[in-house]
């Protein structure tokens, strides 16, 4: 009979592997945007320089050519990004179900003694349509520089307005990141998810934390509900922070949460604790230290 612990730790390693999958992938969905902008930058802030040779700030016609020229600039680097960031989502996000898929089958086969039927798992609609979002995320930021790029604004701000134009366009690479990693934790859900499914009456959903997690999270570790069911919202182990009052199906409880749901059934006998105690014991511990 397999022990508890053991289970509990093989269960808070999955959340270490999406965090490094979902950082490969924020690194190069995003990198194209960041590069494009920086390149834009140093070439707007260029023509600054040589069109502020002979006077303070460009005026007139000057700096309408400079405005159309920062203009296109910023459209160059926004192009196709938003697309290409979803691409890379997505694909991370079936990678991720997969992951999942996998870690949930041999959590069970583990604590059931017996190989789990076999699982056939996607990211699901909810990854998908979050994936599908980014390239309306990053245009809704382009449109935010774009709206900040007028002759009032450079007038009056001079090279620090023209800097701060760039510094709101990189929003969008925040926004990718805010995404993509809503996506793979969706996408792992969603495996765990079928894989209870697939093991038949009576297995549930356990929700265990990733060993960082804040304090909302932190208050689910060791909760449990049946396959489409959904988890109580506004809990939190800090009054002050009860801020998610939604209820939702599972992870994430919110933007960057890596919390991972288990396929898991009061019939499966273990060694030791109770696994939702265990995991509930643990996550408190680990908010305390």
């Amino acid at each position: 009979m397999v022990d508890s612990t053991r289970i509990a730790d093989i269960a808070q390693q999955h959340p270490d592997r999406l965090r490094a999958l979902e950082q490969r992938t924020i690194a190069a969905a995003a990198q194209p945007l960041a590069q494009a902008l920086t390149n834009a930058q140093a070439a707007a802030v260029t023509r600054w320089i040589r069109d502020t040779a002979q006077r303070a700030a460009p005026i007139g016609d000057a700096l309408q050519k400079l405005i159309d020229y920062v203009r296109g600039l910023l459209r160059d680097a926004f192009a196709s990004k938003g697309k290409q960031a979803q691409r890379l989502a997505e694909q991370a996000a079936f990678n991720a179900a997969q992951i999942s898929g996998r870690q949930a089958s041999g959590i069970a086969a583990a604590m059931r003694s017996t190989a789990p039927p076999p699982l056939d798992v996607d990211a699901g609609t909810d990854a998908q349509q979050t994936c599908e979002a980014i390239p309306a995320a990053v245009e809704e930021e382009h449109g935010a520089a774009l709206a900040l790029l007028t002759t009032a604004g450079l007038t009056a701000m001079g090279l620090a307005g023209l800097n701060s134009i760039f510094k709101r366009a990189r929003r969008a690479i925040g926004r990718i990141a805010q995404h993509t990693a809503t996506a793979l934790t969706q996408a792992a859900a969603n495996a765990s998810r079928l894989a209870a499914l697939a093991l038949g009456t009576g297995v549930r959903l356990l929700w265990v934390a990733e060993p960082d997690a804040c304090a909302a999270c932190a208050a689910y570790a060791g909760l449990h509900i049946p396959p489409g069911g959904q988890f109580t919202g506004g809990l939190s182990l800090d009054p002050r922070r009860t801020v998610f009052t939604s209820a939702i199906p599972g992870p994430p409880r919110h933007p960057h949460c890596r919390c991972v749901l288990i396929p898991w059934s009061p019939s499966w006998s273990l060694d030791g604790p109770p696994l939702p105690t265990l995991l509930r014991q643990r996550a408190r511990a680990a908010r305390r230290s």
